[in-house]
């Protein structure tokens, strides 16, 4: 016998396949907000090497990170043996191997930066020089100074947090200088051949627990955005994390 289903039975079906396709998509937005969210990158935490009495007399626990900036991410093994593996990209500038810093609150931070990568110029002038460093200064294969020429960074170590009443403001800026092109010529010709690069030092002094970023405001993505595109906007090659924490 052939039945027929009533216009409320046909409501409730389609409501429960609303609900059934809503709850589908949720779970879809939700894998996908986890996955993008997920950080892959590797934390490196920083070393306490002693005790250091700062300028304003106050005694701080000193502790030290080091990493790198590299013209390719394959050099700077912040992502795997494979470049092109998980949307890696091979013709992208990199930090590495980390990116992702943990220090601890109220100390004294050491940062030494090794960067092997060329520049041409900043699009902004005011991040060729060093702000909220100890003393306002960094120092630059052995010599300090208060900022570079324009024209001559590769990129830069731009600390910042949004302002919140919950966490402490923290702003630094290290502009890195550029290896010329004549130092970057053997890498040019092999990019398995570093150059010599530049050694760059700085120290600031962290205060309370919270989440910050930092990011590179050098010009080195591609056109969109005049220079900000791409690899700009990529967590873990020309941009990162840093929690400081207690304890």
């Amino acid at each position: 016998m052939e039945t027929s289903t009533t216009p409320q039975a046909k409501k409730s079906i389609g409501a429960l396949v609303a609900i059934v396709l809503g709850i589908g998509v949720v779970a879809g937005v939700g894998f996908t907000l986890h996955k993008v969210s997920a950080d892959p990158q590797p934390k490196l935490y920083a070393t306490k090497i002693g005790t250091i009495v700062a300028a304003d007399g106050k005694t701080y626990n000193h502790y030290t990170i080091a990493d790198s900036v590299y013209a390719d991410p394959i050099n700077s093994k912040a992502h795997g043996t494979c470049a092109t593996c998980d949307g890696g990209h091979p013709s992208w500038p990199s930090y590495g191997p980390y990116t992702d810093f943990v220090l601890p609150a109220h100390s004294y931070v050491t940062v030494t930066l090794t960067v092997y990568d060329g520049g041409i110029k900043l699009n902004t002038p005011y991040f060729a020089s060093i702000v909220g460093t100890v003393g306002g200064t960094a120092n630059f294969d052995g010599v300090d100074k208060t900022n570079l020429a324009p024209d001559g960074v590769e990129h830069t170590f731009t600390l910042h947090g949004l302002p919140t009443s919950t966490q402490d403001p923290l702003f630094v800026n290290v502009p890195l200088p550029m290896n010329t092109d004549a130092e970057m010529k053997a890498y040019n010709a092999d990019p398995t051949k570093l150059p010599i690069g530049h050694k760059v030092t700085f120290s600031f002094i962290t205060q309370g627990a919270g989440h910050y970023v930092w990011n590179c405001e050098y010009p080195c993505g591609d056109s969109t955005y005049q220079g900000f595109g791409a690899v700009m906007g990529q967590l873990g090659y020309m941009s990162g994390k840093v929690t400081v924490v207690n304890g």
